[in-house]
């Protein structure tokens, strides 16, 4: 038995012996260099002929002992004759014995020099769609049906290291390029991929015409193990350019925002939980973006995210931007989707924060720029791509001098000349000096600010929008001097504030300081001009600094060292440098006016009055009831 085995032994090393020769044998046949001469004229000739294009490569290296592969001087053109794929190198090792285990087991990979130009006319086909056909399948679809019915055994691959260095690609008018792109598989299963200076640029059309998008991220690592990764994205750099004017061009007083000029820098970190076909579980840990052109600025965004095809559920957000700070629990987005009928809509859950409003001054509000009052917000948050809604908004100082309550919202996104914000003002209470605090943070003459503090405490009700170059104000205002009902509108077209107010009854001497005037009801209607060019030539002409226009109102009573008067119709017009007015009142048998004229309102000391009287003495006597010569009736 024991000699049947030492035969068997010795065939076996005999046969093995033989297998390694033959081998070596084609190895090093291989090996040759007019061999691999020969098989890289014989393949370049059948790629060309197959592809009906010039084809050229440079050198062909294999190593059979050692599994490797490279190739060098890759030039493809296209059917014009222009160069369409050029490679300088490309490196592959393989580990042999992967294929008894039904896996392909690539040691290292190396891709170095890729030029690509590609071109889709928009009425014709691609210069790379040749090569497409020339290796579509030839089976018939019937065959391809019934092969994909029948179960395959797929080879796995798994590549343990590769690199991929300097790819640039032309596609039309659109530019990519990458520096350099890593990949290593630890031992241990652990992974590590780079990819550095990666670089596009995207011309494309919208309905307001061509833009052209930029971006640029210095480097995006991404480690993990398992179905776990972390990725970080470092000096990413994303710019819009529509090739059109900024909206803010010569228009000081609107923001810097302008969705056809961005330019984003920003660096994030983020955990992937889970990545599936169709699901996702990410945590974003740091996110830091600035607009330098805008001057808006994320300091932090932090979220949980479950994301499958239908929708985003967020957790735990936190957003921070210079001094502003918001928080709230929960968010859900829809996924927008033709082919399923979906449309893109977002809610969140209640909303908590403190915000300074300076810090979006630059981007949407400059007149804010000094508006540095802390300021606690709360609200529910939810809309489309077309519409934004505001619900159940609370904003108060942290004193609680100033209490907001209000609901509102953001209508036609899509077209800016719809556009429309509107807000209902359930409450509004300003307490004491806080309004005269919120003012002074506006740049501008303070006017009547002697009168606004007169009035004591505040509290309004009512509604305001915001318009398409028109902003419109209504609504109920209660002092410590009365009640007011106005309603005023701005026309950004032909720079006027126009508008009525009406009181049943107000202290005006409280507010003026003049001890003799009482209360007064009153309905108004006024017309002031704020076209800055019209009222700069007026002040120049007439000096002084006060508004400028006029005012029309009927006094339904009131009341002047204890006596009332009814129904004076009054008539006040201001040329900025002196405000000039007429006060009458008709009666059936005597007429009065006065004039009167002011030039600083801060100074009621210095109005002039100048009253007038008229009788009238035929409805006091009737001469014709003298008439001695009038005959008597019988």
């Amino acid at each position: 038995m024991k000699r049947f085995i030492i035969l068997g032994l010795k065939i076996f090393g005999i046969l093995a012996a033989v297998f390694v020769v033959i081998l070596l044998g084609a190895a090093l046949i291989f090996n040759s260099s007019s061999v691999q001469k020969k098989v890289l004229d014989n393949s370049t000739e059948m790629l060309a002929e197959r592809l009906q294009t010039k084809v050229k490569i440079d050198s062909v290296s294999i190593n059979l002992l050692t599994f490797d592969a490279n190739l060098f001087g890759v030039d493809i053109e296209d059917q014009e004759h222009r160069k369409m794929l050029q490679v300088e190198c490309l490196s592959v090792n393989l580990d042999v014995w992967g294929f008894f285990k039904g896996q392909v087991d690539i040691t290292s990979a190396k891709l170095d020099g890729v030029k690509a130009r590609l071109y889709k006319p928009k009425d014709g086909e691609a210069n790379y769609q040749f090569v497409l056909d020339a290796f579509k399948s030839d089976k018939p679809k019937k065959a391809k049906k019934e092969e994909e019915g029948k179960e395959k055994k797929k080879l796995a691959l798994n590549v343990s290291n590769a690199e991929v260095s300097r790819i640039d690609v032309v596609f039309n008018e659109d530019t990519f390029a990458l520096g350099n792109l890593s990949y290593v598989k630890r031992w241990s299963g652990s992974e590590e991929g780079f990819i550095r200076q990666l670089r596009g640029k995207i011309d494309y059309v919208t309905k307001k015409g061509p833009q052209t998008a930029r971006l640029d991220v210095g480097e995006i690592a991404v480690l993990g193990k398992d179905d776990r990764r972390e990725v970080k994205i470092d000096g990413l750099h994303f710019i819009i350019d529509n090739h059109l004017p900024r909206k803010n061009a010569d228009k000081p007083k609107r923001g810097f925002f302008d969705a056809g000029h961005l330019d984003i820098h920003a660096n994030m970190e983020l955990m992937v939980n889970h990545l599936g076909k169709d699901t996702a579980n990410i945590s974003m840990t740091k996110f830091v973006a600035v607009d330098t052109i805008t001057g808006f600025n994320v300091k932090t965004l932090k979220f949980r995210a479950g994301i499958n095809k239908q929708a985003a559920y967020l957790r735990e957000i936190t957003l921070q931007q210079e001094n502003t700070v918001l928080n709230f629990d929960s968010a859900t987005i829809v996924l927008p989707s033709k082919k399923e009928g979906r449309k893109f809509a977002f809610q969140t859950s209640r909303m908590t924060g403190t915000t300074i409003l300076k810090d979006i001054s630059r981007p949407f509000a400059p007149v804010l720029k000094n508006f540095t009052m802390p300021l606690e917000l709360s609200l529910l948050f939810s809309g489309t791509d077309t519409t934004l809604v505001f619900k159940d908004v609370e904003v108060h100082s942290q004193d609680q001098r100033l209490t907001i309550h209000a609901d509102g919202g953001i209508t036609h996104l899509n077209v800016p000349q719809d556009l429309a914000v509107r807000f209902h003002v359930k409450d509004m209470l300003a307490k004491g000096d806080i309004k005269e605090e919120i003012i002074s943070m506006f740049a501008g003459k303070k006017l009547m600010m002697k009168q606004l503090k007169n009035l004591g405490d505040l509290r309004y009700t009512g509604d305001f929008a915001i318009l398409w170059k028109r902003e419109e104000f209504q609504g109920n205002v209660g002092t410590a001097a009365g009640s007011l009902n106005f309603n005023f509108a701005i026309d950004e077209n032909d720079k006027y504030i126009t508008g009525s107010a009406n009181t049943g009854r107000i202290h005006l001497g409280k507010v003026l300081e003049m001890k003799d005037v009482g209360d007064v009801a009153l309905n108004a209607n006024f017309k002031i001009d704020i076209h800055k060019e019209r009222t700069a030539q007026m002040r120049k002409k007439y000096g002084g600094k006060m508004p400028i226009g006029n005012v029309n109102a009927v006094v339904r009573e009131a009341s002047y060292k204890g006596v009332k008067i009814k129904n004076l119709n009054v008539a006040i017009k201001s040329n900025g440098g002196q405000i000039e007015g007429d006060i009458n009142q008709e009666n059936k048998g005597l007429d009065w006016a006065c004039d009167f004229s002011i030039s600083d309102i801060d100074k009621m000391s210095t109005l002039k009055v100048k009253p007038k009287v008229k009788v009238k003495m035929k409805e006091i006597i009737d001469f014709s009831k003298l008439n001695p010569f009038k005959k008597k009736k019988k």
